[in-house]
Order: C-alpha cells, then structure tokens, then sequence
C-alpha cells in the first residue's frame, strides 16, 4: 500500500527536531547553571550586608543585674534595619530562649552553634525572607531577616544578562541548522530535478560525479536498473524488428503473386477470394510497415540528428508527390500550402510522421472530402499541420488514439493502429508540441505539430494539448 504524504517520514524534520531538541536541552541546562550561578552571586553580594546588622545587635546586648537587655535607642535600631527596597526584621534571644527584643514569631536557625553564624531561606508570613541566624560566644540568639526583592532583581539581571546571548546563539544556531540541512539535501532535489526532466524513453545512466558518498549507492543501484530496463526494452525492439522484417520479405512476395494471379482470367468466386486474399495481404503488409517505423521512432538509442536540418517544405514536396495519386483515387481532394521552415531533426522520423498523418486523414474522410497539408512558421515557431473535414474526433478521445491499436467505437476504416501512436512518439522525439483540435468550421480534425525551436532541438519531452 503506497503511503500518503503526511505518513511519510521526512528526513529533514528528523534532522531538525534532533538539532532543535539539543539546542533546547541546552539552552535549559545553560538557564539552570546561570540561575544557580545568579542566586549564589545575589547571595554572596547581600549576605554580608544582612549580617551586619546582627553582628551590631549582638554587640548591643548585655546583662545588667542578672537581666539581659539590647542597649540601643529606637532611633538607631530603626536605622540599623532601614533598607528602600526590602522589609527587615529582628529577634534576639537569651540563652535561656527568653526573647529580650523584636518580633515573637521570628525563629533562629536552631541548629547553629555558640560563636558561629548561618543562613537560611525560610518563609515569614507568607513571604519568602532571607534569615541570618548569629549565636553569640556566651549564647545569645541573634536573628535578622530580610525579603528578597533586592536578590530577585539582581538574579534576574544576571539571568537576563546570561541567557540573552544564549538565546540568540541557540536561534541562530537553529537557523543556521535548518539551512544547513536543506543543503545537505539539496542533491536529493537535484535527482528529483533531474528525473522529472527525463522523458519516459530516456534510459541513459544518471551521473553520480556530483552525487555525495551517501547518495551516490542510490544513483549506483537506479543505473543498474536503468541498464536493466534498456536491456529488455532491446530485446523487446529487436524482436519486433526482426519479426517485422521476417515477414516484409514473404509478404511482399505474396502479394506480387496474387496481383499476377488477378490479372488472370478465373470464376468470380475464385476471384472475390483472391482479391480478399490481397486486401488482407496488403493490410498485413502495411501493419509490418508500421511496427518498422514504430521500433524506429521507440529506440532510445537512436537520437535525432540535432545537427540535421530539415527543411518542412521539402518535406511536404514529397509527401505530394507520394499522396496525390492515392488521394485521387480514393477521390479526395489532397491539398498543401507549403512554406519553408527549418528544424533539427531526423528527416526520416518526420517523413514518417507526415505520412502517417496523411493516410489516418485520407482513411478516414469520405469521397469528396478535402485533407489540407501546411507548414512554416509563425511568430519564429516552426509547425507543420495535417487537416481534413472527416467525421472528427470527439474531445474526449483525443488522447485515446494516441495509444497504440486503439480504435474508437464505430469508425469505419481498416488502419492498423500504430499511425498516430507513430505520429506521437516522433513529436517526442523532437521535444515538439502535438496539438489536436477541430478543423475549419467545426469540422473535421486539425493535427498541428510545432517544434520548440527552429534551430535547436529541445530535450523536453513532447506535449499533446487537445
């Protein structure tokens, strides 16, 4: 079962979520480090600030009679907590845990030893505070806390400052990485290129000299089949050829034989069957003449001669001199309006090609009918046409008899099948355009070829516009 676009795995988003998701990784990494970095450096930078405060309390606090006291006026000790951007508070403690001054429902860090000091992050009343926790040498408790707004700026500034660049780096790295990917991928585009480009019948190897290592395996293995389907479309195009010219040659014969045999005298019922015989004979002959000029036209070994000019009114001389008398007999009206024009190509391919287009039109239209052959150019373009006022061909079967042996429903007529399929391969191999419309007044069919340059031909396969 064919898979649809979006079930597809895409190679370039793998690559890209992998960078992406590095990069990301990364940059978290990066933000938990600078954080931990930040909220150290804030710390250190307001610790000691926070300390001070402590220290000068402990220094303050004595015992007089028995009684421990802090001996500082409010004024000071309002000044010795000031701070414009964060509220500070205090507690101090006797060593019987009696509180002599501050707030009652402040705790000390208790597990902090006499003449050392620690701080903590704790929560007071509902607000994060920094506590510095200072236990004096005969035993005091010394507690100062302080909210964080000082330290949140500050890591945040550092964050700011850290990340940023960070950042930027990690988008331009991911721009960068998205670039770089789609031009690791753009050989891939390039065999794409190039494959749309080809015709179905171009079987030539790709070239891998630009290929990189890891594609050129992928050219290697599309070659061999290419060499595989070049070596049975041969042997298919030989078989044809050589069955085709192994029954030119006993054909050919046979039908001079019935053609002697008729100018004899004989009964009618003898003679009805031998010029049956011979219709069927020449038919048979015709089909082979065909196949011929069909494995000619398929080969894709042999190019057209692009530096063969070709003039179109030579072409269409000898399409007159060849047609006219086959037309008169068939008592149809074989007309050219001929015009110089020149093209590269293979003369014989279009010699080809024009005679098939004339013996599908004089097949096809009844006596008294009119068949126009013209060709030359128009605005620098070369064409060639081939019109008749025949019965015509419906739109929707103008591509159908561009296949090979098809036939539509109810048309008289005893061709092969192959003349317009002749008709197609040729225009293809001359990179030319095929159009096929109505004739003048609405009657009849107008086959018109026209070729992509009058001195180049192009490499582009051919197109059939109905």
């Amino acid at each position: 079962m064919t898979a649809t676009a979006s079930d597809r795995k895409s190679i370039r988003r793998s690559l890209v979520t992998v960078l992406v998701s590095i990069l990301l990784l990364l940059v978290t990494l990066a933000a938990i480090f600078t954080y931990r970095g930040a909220l150290t450096a804030a710390n250190d930078a307001y610790d000691r600030a926070l300390l001070d405060p402590a220290i000068d309390l402990a220094q303050n606090v004595s015992i007089e009679s028995g009684v421990p006291k802090l001996d500082l006026p409010p004024k000071a000790l309002e000044a010795l907590l000031y701070d414009q951007t964060d509220e500070a508070v205090f507690q101090i403690r006797a060593p019987t845990l009696q509180i002599i001054a501050g707030e009652a429902d402040l705790e000390p860090d208790a597990s902090v030893a006499p003449g050392t000091h620690r701080f903590s992050d704790v929560v007071y009343r509902g607000k994060p505070v920094r506590l510095v926790t200072l236990r004096t040498a005969n035993g005091f408790w010394i507690a100062v806390a302080e909210t964080k707004h000082k330290r949140n700026w500050l890591v945040g500034e550092i964050l700011v400052a850290g990340l940023a660049p960070t950042l930027l780096i990690a988008l331009a790295s991911a721009l960068v990485a998205w670039i770089g990917v789609a031009h690791a991928l753009a050989p891939l585009a390039r065999l794409r290129v190039e494959l749309l480009r080809r015709s179905p019948d171009d079987l030539k190897p790709l070239s891998d000299a630009w290929a990189p290592v890891e594609i050129a395996p992928v050219i290697g293995a599309f070659n061999a089949l290419l060499e595989q389907l070049r070596h049975a479309s041969a042997v298919q195009r030989r078989f044809v050829e050589n069955a085709a010219h192994q029954l030119r040659t006993p054909l050919a014969g046979l039908q001079v034989h019935l053609e002697l045999l008729l100018r004899s005298h004989h009964p009618a019922p003898v003679r009805a069957e031998l010029e049956r015989l011979l219709a069927a004979t020449r038919r048979e002959s015709h089909l082979t003449n065909r196949l011929l000029a069909l494995a000619k036209a398929e080969s894709p070994t042999e190019e057209p001669r692009s530096g063969a000019l070709v003039d179109l009114y030579t072409v269409g001389d000898s399409a007159a001199r060849q047609w006219v008398p086959h037309a008169l007999d068939r008592d149809i009206d074989l007309g050219f309006s001929l015009h110089h024009a020149t093209v590269a190509g293979d003369r014989v391919l279009i010699d080809e090609m024009l005679d098939n287009l004339i013996d599908n039109a004089l097949l096809y239209t009844p006596p008294g009918g009119t068949v126009t052959v013209a060709c030359g150019e128009r605005d620098g373009v070369a064409f060639l046409s081939v019109e008749d006022n025949g019965p015509g061909i419906p739109v929707g079967e103008r591509k159908n008899v561009l296949e090979r042996f098809y036939r539509i429903a109810g048309t008289p007529g005893q061709g092969s099948g192959l003349g317009l399929s002749i008709v197609r391969e040729v225009v293809e191999r001359h990179g030319g355009l095929l159009d096929i419309s109505e004739g003048a007044g609405g009657r009849g069919t107008r086959f018109t070829i026209t070729f992509n340059s009058m001195k180049t031909r192009s490499d582009q396969p051919a197109a059939v516009r109905t």
